[in-house]
């Protein structure tokens, strides 16, 4: 037994290594630290194969442990266990090379039995030839930034059909110019002719506005992802938001799903609300996510008439939001799986959206719910801080 490869286990909080060798003792040699520098004191001792950190500790981050651990034992196939607002600092990790893969809490058995497996092959892999190991871990590296650079992918893909589906409208509005002409021109008009400069008066400010911000949405989000690949330093002062504009902004976007669904997107709340503690870009992505994931269900449900509430309330020092759907609802065990990175109940989808918007409330300090009901529909529930 004590010639298996040794697995090392880190984390601050006692009940979850106790977890972990409970889970995991049996099937491998495993020893745990309380922390980076209880780590470093075991791997002078002893040979380890695979090492686990948790990202946030107080006497040493997970990263520092990290840094470490690649500079004096490069053969450690090494794991980070995160959060969902963690996101930036496993791209960071990854970019260095500092880890191979990543882990989102809470991790489930089966999965992570499986990459402590994957890991060991690696390691004795390494063993045989270093060379191939660190093909490898390459391949593994590029395989995970993948995963995270899909998630924004994924919400790229939102703004860009408001894009288009302005755009189109922008032509249909375009086509009335030359009657403007004739009016400017002193020609009288009939009263149809009339209806149709009506409309373009009335609907292109909305339509340019629409554009304006699907535009500003895409900037911010590319220019974030930017930021994570520079590895630019986080700003000092926390964003915020509006929430209103955004809310009308993603009820905007959605609409043709909503049509297609033959239903109805609302919102319910005061015209005015505190403003938040979260970015405009974040707080878009969320609330486009959400309302269109509850359309989509609203197209499921194959029944004309459903609609989709977006309510929103100021609480002491909060602002909680909710996206309610009349759709078909999600048995238990779906809504168990529901805002796991990949798993989706759409064809089309790609289960990214929920885990996202998971890690964006929870990146601003936020709390995140979803209630389903086959049959009745679901809630999505998240608060905010007040900015």
């Amino acid at each position: 037994m004590s010639q298996e490869p040794l697995v090392l286990y880190v984390d601050d909080e006692r009940g979850n290594r106790v977890v972990f060798e409970q889970s995991f003792g049996a099937r491998f040699r495993v020893k745990t630290a309380s922390g980076g520098p209880e780590a470093l004191e075991l791997l002078a001792k002893e040979e380890v194969a695979v090492l686990l950190t948790d990202q946030r500790m107080p006497e040493m981050s997970g990263d520092d442990l990290l840094r470490a651990v690649k500079e004096r034992y490069p053969e450690i196939v090494r794991v980070v266990i995160t959060a969902y607002a963690d996101v930036e600092p496993i791209l960071a990790a990854i970019n260095e090379g500092l880890v191979a893969r990543y882990v989102i809490k809470p991790w489930d058995r089966k999965e992570m039995e499986q990459l402590l497996r994957w890991a060991i092959e690696a390691w004795t892999l390494g063993r045989d030839s270093a060379a191939l190991q660190r093909r490898l871990l390459e391949n593994e590296r590029l395989a995970t930034l993948g995963s995270i650079v899909g998630a924004v992918i994924h919400d790229l893909n939102q703004p860009l059909i408001g894009l288009v589906m302005n755009g189109d409208r922008l032509v249909e509005l375009a086509d009335v110019v030359p009657l403007l002409r004739r009016v400017l021109g002193g020609e009288a008009i009939g009263a149809q002719q009339r209806s149709q400069l009506n409309t373009l008066l009335d609907e292109l400010p909305e339509v340019a506005d629409e554009l304006r911000q699907s535009i500003d949405h895409m900037r911010n989000m590319t220019s974030g992802l930017g930021q994570w690949l520079k590895q630019s330093p986080a700003t000092a002062v926390p964003p915020t938001a509006d929430p209103v504009p955004v809310i009308r902004h993603a009820i905007g976007v959605c609409q043709d799903i909503a049509v297609r669904a033959r239903g109805s997107l609302l919102y319910d709340g005061p015209a005015e609300l505190p403003r938040v503690r979260i970015g405009a870009t974040d707080l878009t992505q969320v609330m486009i996510n959400l309302v269109a994931n509850a359309a989509h269900a609203l197209v499921a449900r194959d029944k004309s008439g459903g609609r989709v509430t977006v309510f929103a309330r100021a609480e002491d020092q909060l602002v909680r939001f909710e996206i309610r759907d009349e759709g078909v609802g999600m048995a238990p065990d779906v809504l168990a799986k529901v805002g796991t990175p990949f798993f989706t109940t759409r064809a089309e989808g790609t289960g990214l959206g929920v885990a996202q918007c998971h890690r964006l409330v929870g990146k601003a300090g936020g709390t995140f719910r979803i209630d389903s009901q086959v049959g009745v529909g679901t809630i999505v529930s998240f608060t905010l801080p007040k900015a």
